[in-house]
């Protein structure tokens, strides 16, 4: 006698982070989000660290590492002001290290320098996102998909959202949609 599997709000609850994870563990193996068109790459200290869980408010300190890392960037955005590649990587350096204000600061930025950049929108919707501006950050990353479709780091960030809004089939459908983005070699 087969017994009948059910799925229960805890089974489910754990598959839909157990795709979250993997959608993050893919992306930081093409951990190319901020760097648009180039190849996969090794994530680095200056690329964004996806598998880090969202920031909190109340984690707005720097690590000795990280803030070497913007002080470079700083200084390398100081040499080329109109790189807005660099203010991309800023914005998620500090996205990741929980200064939202100036990440959305560098993001900002860089739209200024690039409007077509789907990187910086995306950095853009995180922030919104985790700020509490749910509706317009859902609307900068669809604006981010617009502009290219394939992103694994805009998927995930939209199922982290939809995952905030209390909608987990919207969300496990981003996961699932970056993940598969993923193995298609896509960024």
């Amino acid at each position: 006698m087969a017994i009948p599997v059910t799925r229960s709000p805890l089974v489910r609850k754990n598959r839909f982070r157990g795709m979250a994870a993997c959608l993050a563990a893919a992306a930081i193996i093409t951990s190319s989000w901020a760097m648009e068109g180039s190849a996969p790459q090794a994530a680095t200290p200056q690329g964004p660290a996806p598998a880090k869980e969202p920031p909190t408010a109340s984690s707005q300190t720097v690590s000795i590492s990280e803030g070497a890392d913007v002080h470079n960037l700083r200084e390398q955005i100081a040499k080329t002001p109109d790189d807005a590649l660099l203010y991309v990587r800023l914005g998620y350096l500090l996205l990741n290290s929980g200064v939202l204000a100036d990440a959305k600061t560098a993001f900002d930025d860089a739209l200024k320098r690039n409007s077509h950049s789907h990187a910086a929108l995306t950095g853009e919707g995180a922030v919104l996102a985790r700020t509490g501006n749910l509706k317009e950050a859902e609307q900068v990353l669809k604006e981010a998909l617009v502009r290219n479709p394939d992103p694994v780091r805009t998927r995930y960030e939209l199922g982290l959202l939809y995952e905030k809004e209390g909608d987990p089939d919207r969300a496990l459908a981003e996961y699932k949609e970056g993940i598969a983005k993923s193995q298609q070699g896509r960024k």
